[in-house]
């Protein structure tokens, strides 16, 4: 078999494989190992091929990380649709409790120790599976 061939079926398997998995990585490598399989095809030696293969893969990887980077984190837009939003306290002692908030308890906590469980409460940020609350009108009553 000449070695075009095999560069080509590897391509094929890896992107038939790439097609269950999502990843888009694998999709890389295969296009990589097709670009070997040209380069072979137009009579380059093994070094030439796996050069092409290895640069090809490299910058794609690269490519790819930096694409994921930039069109990840759906959860902080998640995050900041939920800071200001009011929260109905269920139990509440020295800083700490408990709220309910779309429907579910979540844990709560004070964002400092001025924050007083009687008065209105909205969330000021979210910690994994806490959120931080503050009083509604306190930055008003700061300025």
């Amino acid at each position: 078999m000449q070695a075009y061939m095999g560069w080509w079926i590897l391509a094929a398997v890896l992107v038939g494989i790439e097609l269950t998995s999502g990843t888009f990585y694998l999709l890389v490598y295969g296009i990589a190992a097709a670009a070997a399989g040209v380069a072979a095809w137009f009579g380059a030696g093994t070094v030439a091929q796996l050069l092409t293969a290895a640069v090809i893969a490299v910058a794609g990887t690269l490519a790819l990380r930096r694409w994921r980077r930039s069109t990840e984190h759906p959860e902080a837009s998640v995050q900041d649709m939920d800071i200001g939003q009011a929260v109905r306290v269920e139990s509440w002692q020295a800083g700490r409790g408990q709220v309910i908030y779309r429907g579910a308890l979540w844990d709560a906590e004070a964002e400092s120790a001025g924050v007083d469980g009687a008065r209105p409460l909205v969330i000021r940020a979210v910690r994994g599976n806490t959120l931080i609350l503050g009083n509604a009108f306190q930055q008003e009553e700061k300025n």
